[in-house]
């Protein structure tokens, strides 16, 4: 393995087993991954949480973001000994149970709503899935995340119904080119609320593309759940009946806190015995009355698991069989990129009766993690003081390239917005502003880039890079210009928007400019943030900490209000009416406090002696609530100067474990 690799899995590793730091981890990536963050708190337009995630988690789980990045991991792990991988494009719904909401906004189940006849979601769910299927070569296998169709999608496997006609059609096509490369497809199983639906599709794909002994088509079945043999009886009854070959993939289970607990298994050993009974039963082929009464329909397994002792009890009983002469199924083995390299490992140093290793394959996603910060500026209203009226994107891929134009299809239409592909310099060329929006490690490239630096002459700059101060990238891009002539200076100035900017709530911390500044440069900077709410103009030394203060402080509201819903439902209220409330007095109390009423006047606002809020107040203090806060924050501001391209200096008040990485 790898160093890097290694050295990844161990950090990973490392926070996975500590409870104290798994469970933050984890709120805070759940936090980041709900669609609607805004840019700072957006894993898809903030560079420095894109870098951050990107070096750690995502290369640890993920395969890339682009057709080179994926096809170079993808490589490495077969490389590695694996038989080959399974990309999957990462975009789904998820259901989640205890708050009854979508991950996204699906239609209820009631409402049959008129299907448009183009839905540009399952277009975009399309175009990506076959940019997948050109990422993989012969014997890998393609996973399907089928909700990410979208709403509609999701609606209709609610209901228990195929999806729309055109996500049929997509489907076809998927299968079809996937058939004839030698690509097989697993159609991953998803929240129980839209299961009904999948399997059904799933069905329906195998029964058309599974006519050979080796099969194109997988469907999942989560052995924690208690009706799931029933629904395995049903197919291979389907199977048997129709003469085609199931794809069974089978997993224990990935939704256990969002599905509905009374559908699972009570216990883990309930869920071990249900898991390895399968499997064994499908190796000796006889599941319930199938190969005893009945016959026993055509079969491949696919074992996706991290628990090494059922996927090594599997591989030595079919090796077992393959001895022996007696009957058996097909069967191969996953674990998840970037998890349990123990186990495939471990599978890797088997051998059946041909001497060679049992297929292994590395399971991973790819997906983008970048988008302009568009939706603010194209939907200004005329009065908005901005002084343009058309947009230009520049982006690295097509897949970006085709993102943004059914994003926006009247504006791409229109010319109003044009998306441009690898022709940054062009583009520049072409504007009057410019935002730079690039990931920070790849801001000195960008600006060095002779045809770019050229193409700034006389321009606005406006970075939204974070680490990268006025002055730095002043030095940068005058070393790539030489000495360009007055008129010709490129002018420079920094902003930092915070998370509430998609609900136009932002506190956007803009860096004082160079006193020589143009008036209407300065003012066009603030004309572009003010549509995402509010400014303030900071000196350059508080541009770090503002990154933290109006950046940090949304993460840590939302696991503040995060713990006092979980508090209220444990005490009886339902999710959805404490959610409410916390989110309404959160609001209020902000709106108190933005009107003048000092955070002590508002606390003995609602305290009497003795009372329940005085109470809660005195736990809060003998916890060290106050200090835990204080210092988060401080760390937060200490780790931001640690990222700056220039670092900043010590200061007083930086936390103390943190100042000797200075």
């Amino acid at each position: 393995m790898p160093l890097e690799m290694l050295l990844r899995s161990f950090f990973i590793a490392t926070i996975s087993s500590k409870k104290y730091l798994l469970i933050p981890s984890l709120k805070l990536l759940s936090f980041f991954a709900k669609p609607g963050r805004s840019y700072l708190f957006n894993v898809d337009r903030n560079p420095v949480l894109h870098g951050l995630l990107k070096k750690t988690f995502y290369n640890q789980f993920c395969a890339g973001e682009s057709k080179q990045e994926t096809q170079a991991c993808c490589k490495s792990l077969t490389n590695l000994g694996f038989k080959g991988v399974i990309l999957t494009y990462a975009k789904e719904l998820v259901f989640d149970h205890n708050s009854n909401v979508p991950s996204v906004h699906a239609e209820p189940a009631a409402k049959a709503e008129p299907i448009a006849a183009h839905d540009p979601v399952i277009e975009e769910w399309r175009v990506g899935t076959l940019a997948t299927v050109d990422m993989i070569n012969k014997g890998d296998v393609l996973a399907l995340k089928t909700t990410g169709g979208g709403a509609a999608v999701g609606a209709a496997f609610h209901r228990g119904e195929l999806p729309p006609p055109q996500m049929m059609e997509a489907l076809d096509e998927i299968a079809t080119r996937c058939k004839d490369r030698g690509i097989q497809i697993i159609v991953d199983a998803e929240s129980q609320y839209f299961q009904k639906g999948i399997a059904r599709t799933s069905l329906e794909l195998m029964r058309k593309f599974n006519r050979d002994p080796t099969v194109v088509i997988y469907n999942t079945y989560q052995a924690y759940l208690k009706h799931q043999p029933k629904y395995i009886q049903q197919h291979l009854a389907e199977a048997e009946k129709d003469g085609f070959t199931l794809g069974l993939k089978l997993v224990r289970g990935a939704y256990i806190l969002s599905d509905d607990r009374a559908l699972i298994h009570d216990t883990k050993e309930d869920t071990d015995a249900a898991y390895n009974g399968i499997v064994e039963g499908a190796l000796h082929q006889k599941l319930w009355d199938f190969g005893v009464s009945r016959p026993f329909p055509a079969l491949n397994l696919f074992l996706a698991s991290h628990n090494k002792e059922s996927v090594i009890t599997a591989q030595r009983l079919h090796a077992q069989r393959e001895k022996d002469g007696m009957p058996t199924v097909p069967v191969a083995f996953a674990q998840l990129h970037g998890m349990s390299d123990e186990v495939g490992f471990s599978l890797l140093q088997e051998r059946g009766v041909d001497g060679k290793a049992p297929d292994v394959f590395k399971c991973s996603t790819w997906g983008n993690l970048g988008t302009a910060i568009l939706k603010s500026l194209i939907e200004a209203p005329k009065d908005a003081g901005l002084p343009f009226t058309h947009y230009i994107a520049c982006v690295h891929s097509a897949a970006s390239e085709e993102r943004l134009a059914q994003r926006f299809p009247s504006e791409t239409a229109s010319r109003t917005l044009v998306v441009s592909r690898g022709a940054n310099a062009h583009a520049i060329s072409a504007a009057s502003v410019v935002i730079l929006g690039v990931d920070p490690t790849d801001v000195s490239a960008t600006l060095q880039d002779a045809a770019v630096a050229s193409a700034l002459k006389a321009k606005l700059l406006i970075s939204i890079a974070a680490g990268w101060s006025r002055t730095t990238l002043e030095r940068v891009l005058s070393a790539a210009q030489g000495a360009p002539a007055p008129e010709e200076r490129t002018w420079i100035l920094r902003a930092l928007p915070n998370v509430a900017a998609q609900v136009s709530q932002s506190l956007t911390a803009l860096e004082d400019p160079d006193p020589h500044t143009p008036a209407h440069h300065v003012n066009t900077c603030t004309a572009i943030f003010t549509q995402l709410g509010r400014t303030v103009q900071l000196a350059p030394k508080l541009m770090g900490p503002a990154s933290a203060v109006g950046g940090s402080t949304p993460a840590f509201w939302a696991i503040i209000c995060d713990a006092f819903v979980d508090a209220s439902v444990a005490v009886g209220v339902p999710r959805k009416a404490a959610q409410d409330m916390i989110y309404q007095s959160m609001a209020g109390s902000a709106a108190l406090l933005q009107s003048g009423v000092q955070p002590g006047e508002l606390r003995d606002m609602g305290t009497s002696p003795e009372g329940c809020t005085i109470g809660g107040i005195m736990v809060m203090e003998e916890m060290g609530v106050r200090g835990a806060l204080g210092k988060a924050l401080r760390e937060a501001v200490t780790l931001a100067r640690l990222m700056g391209a220039e670092r900043e200096g010590l200061h007083v008040n930086d936390t103390r474990e943190n100042t000797g990485r200075l």
